[in-house]
This record gives structure tokens, C-alpha cells and sequence, in this order.
């Protein structure tokens, strides 16, 4: 009985034993066989983790090749209009100094113009002065009408003509021309003065006076001024203020011959015999005056 109980027992023991060694080599193979999953695991993962890798460094590769052709690029444009701009500003440059060299030409040109017209136009009032004189009126005018085309404010063109219609006996011709040459210049004596003689030679004493009178203001020492208002104090009857007028007159103008021949001529008039002195003085001075 105790035999078979310890055979029982031995039996037992080798079945655990035999079961103990089934599972350790069961539990060993399932656990090489979990390494060898774990392993193959990390693998792919590693795989994976070296291609995830490597298609980001594609990646970044391609997204560091696009920016330095994106910076390529701009700086390409930056460079491209760089030099349009450049290209732009010698352009306007050129032009500037083309325009700028246009317009010396022009103010070159129009200065030329100008001197020439200035010295046309002093010729024909010096050559309307000569032909006045010599008593060709018509010839004068006719400078004086080209003188004052060339300059249509000159106050003493218009003075020049309107002499040369005095002299031709056009007194309205003459009047008009001495009355634009004063509002061309207000504080002109000569054309005051001269403008006194043509209301004188139409009779109008009284403008004729306050013409004198003006010229007189305006140039106290105008000889020819005092000259004139002394003819009209003749005309007037007024010899006392005539004489005073041609004696202030030859004080200014020493040399003035008509001034002698009027005073000469009134004094005669009043039976004053120093006048053929002034006569005298008068034809010595200038011999077509008296």
C-alpha cells in the first residue's frame, strides 16, 4: 500500500515535473516568439522612422531647393527692376538735360531775337529822328509805324510820330499819338509838352496850358516845356509870363535856338531892341530856326 502510494507519488512528481518543463519550454518558445515580434517591431518602426526620415529630408531638400529658387528668383526681379529703374532714371536724365538744353536754345534764340529787335527798333527811331528832321514826314512816320510794331509800348515812337503829324499839320493824328504815349509812361514831360502844342494848334488854348503846366511839373528843368508855354503866354497876350517862360528856358538850354528867335521876335513886338540880339543869337545857334 505504501509502495503504491509512493509510486503514486514519484508518478505525480514526474508529471509536475514533466508539466513544469512543458510550460518553462512553452512559456521560453512564447517568449522568444514575443522578442522576435517585439524585434521584428522595432524593425519596421525603425524602417519606418529611416523612410519617414528620408522623405522628410526629400522633403526639406525640395522645400530648400524651392526657397533658393523663390531667393533666386527675387533677387533676379530685385536685380531686373533694379536695372529698369536705373535704365528709367538715365532715361529721364537724358531727357531732363535734353529738355534743359531745349530751352537754352530757345531763351538763347529768343534772347537774339530780342537784341535784334531792340536794335531794329532803336535804328528806325533814330532813322524816324533823321528823316523828321530833313522834313521827310511821310518817310518818318513810316519808321515810327515799324518801331512801334516792333514795340508797341514805346512811349517815344509814339512821341516821333506824333511830331511828324505836327509837322505835316495832321493835329488830330498828332494829338492822338502824344495822348497813347502818355498813358503808355503818365509822367512823361515831353509828351506833355508836345501834346500842349497840338491842343495849341487846334485852338485849345486852355488844355494847351494845363498840358505846359503838367510838363513843367513833371520835368522842371524841360527847356523845351517852358519854351512852349512861353509861345502860348504869346498867343495868350500875356508877355510878361512870355518872356519869363523863354528866359527859363534859356537858362536850361543855353543853346536853345528857338527859345532865342521867340524871345527875339517878342521883344521886337514890343518895341524892345534887344531883341535882335536874340535874333542874332538865334541864327547863330541854328540858321533854318529864325
Amino acid at each position: 500500500m505504501l509502495a503504491r502510494r509512493v509510486r503514486t507519488l514519484v508518478g505525480a512528481v514526474v508529471v509536475t515535473v514533466l508539466l513544469i518543463g512543458v510550460g518553462s519550454y512553452a512559456f521560453v518558445r512564447h517568449m522568444r516568439v514575443q522578442q522576435a515580434e517585439l524585434k521584428s517591431e522595432e524593425d519596421r518602426r525603425a524602417a519606418e522612422a529611416e523612410a519617414n526620415r528620408k522623405l522628410q529630408e526629400a522633403a526639406n531638400r525640395k522645400l530648400e531647393e524651392a526657397g533658393k529658387q523663390r531667393l533666386a528668383a527675387e533677387q533676379e526681379r530685385q536685380a531686373r527692376a533694379a536695372a529698369e529703374a536705373e535704365a528709367k532714371r538715365k532715361s529721364e536724365e537724358v531727357e531732363q538735360q535734353r529738355i534743359v538744353a531745349l530751352r537754352a536754345a530757345e531763351e538763347e534764340e529768343s534772347k537774339r531775337a530780342e537784341a535784334e529787335a531792340r536794335t531794329r527798333y532803336a535804328a528806325l527811331v533814330s532813322q524816324g529822328n533823321t528823316d523828321s528832321k530833313a522834313g521827310n514826314y511821310d518817310r518818318a512816320i513810316a519808321d515810327y509805324n515799324e518801331a512801334i510794331r516792333l514795340d508797341p509800348k514805346s512811349t517815344l515812337a509814339f512821341i516821333g510820330r506824333g511830331d511828324a503829324f505836327t509837322n505835316k499839320g495832321d493835329h488830330d493824328r498828332a494829338l492822338a499819338d502824344y495822348s497813347e504815349a502818355i498813358r503808355l509812361d503818365p509822367k512823361s514831360a515831353l509828351a506833355f509838352s508836345d501834346r500842349g502844342v497840338a491842343y495849341a494848334n487846334k485852338g485849345n488854348y486852355d488844355r494847351a496850358l494845363a498840358d505846359f503846366n503838367e510838363a513843367i511839373r513833371l520835368g522842371p528843368k524841360s527847356a523845351r516845356a517852358y519854351r512852349n508855354r512861353g509861345v502860348l503866354y504869346v498867343h495868350k497876350g500875356d508877355n510878361d509870363r512870355a518872356i519869363a517862360d523863354f528866359n527859363e528856358a534859356i537858362r536850361l538850354d543855353p543853346n536853345n535856338a528857338l527859345a532865342f528867335c521867340n524871345r527875339g521876335k517878342l521883344k521886337l513886338s514890343i518895341n524892345d531892341a534887344s531883341g535882335n540880339a536874340d535874333i542874332a543869337k538865334a541864327r547863330q545857334l541854328n540858321p533854318s530856326v529864325c
